[in-house]
């Protein structure tokens, strides 16, 4: 039985699925702007007072650090609080109306909208990154090489160069505690690059298609600004 205030598992999946959604451009935190767009695309007869009002409330109760952006971890402390509230009845709708778009942040200057990327582009851009480097590449985000771990290993290294020890890595025949230890290493080598992966070590391992989909993305975003 689990205490009072705790998440189950279950619904820390559901809320890293939320997040990824919100967070469009995959930086890790979702904006006053994600949030307004997110009641905007869910389509929820709500009048724009209404919206302002709950993205207000929203964002004063989640953004503990006052820095004007929402982290996963205040995401969840949040919405764990809200859980019974309207406010999160009506998060929710939002959330599960939106699919999720993982747009990068391809900020055009002129119009200052935000482009998103397709499925095919990310993986294209992935891929041209990587054989740049003289890395192998994937066939999409459900390949199974993916749970190794070095198609993002041979990423964060295209992406900034020697930054990977491949001394400490066992790239083939790996048993599932060398996977895990992959996928570990991978994720803090993208957090320490500057890309904000907020995916589990084991959705790497299982190849789990939409989060990995979403360790891409951050590390495009990423990768994208060095140009």
């Amino acid at each position: 039985k689990m205490a009072k205030g705790e998440i189950s598992a279950e619904e820390m999946e559901e809320l890293r699925e939320a997040f990824s959604k919100v967070d469009v451009d995959s930086n890790g935190y979702i904006s006053t702007d994600e949030l307004t767009e997110l009641f905007k695309v869910a389509n929820l007869p709500l009048p724009g007072y209404r919206v302002r009002e709950i993205v207000q409330e929203l964002s004063q109760t989640m953004d503990q650090n006052k820095d004007g952006k929402i982290s996963f971890d205040e995401f969840v402390k949040v919405f764990h609080g809200l859980k019974s509230s309207e406010v999160a009845k009506t998060f929710r709708k939002a959330i599960n109306k939106k699919e999720g778009i993982c747009a990068v942040a391809g900020t055009s200057e002129q119009s200052g909208t935000q482009h998103s990327y397709s499925e095919e582009e990310k993986v294209a851009w992935v891929n041209d990154t990587l054989t740049e480097a003289g890395k192998h590449t994937i066939t999409g985000f459900k390949d199974g090489s993916i749970s190794s771990s070095m198609p993002v290993l041979d990423l964060i290294d295209a992406i900034q160069p020697g930054s990977i020890r491949y001394d400490l890595i066992k790239a083939e025949d790996l048993t599932d505690e060398e996977k895990l230890n992959n996928a570990k290493y991978a994720i803090s080598m993208a957090r320490k690059i500057g890309a904000r992966v907020y995916a589990l070590p084991e959705d790497l391992v299982e190849v789990k298609p939409k989060m990995v989909m979403t360790v891409f993305a951050c590390l495009m975003a990423r990768g994208m600004k060095r140009v």
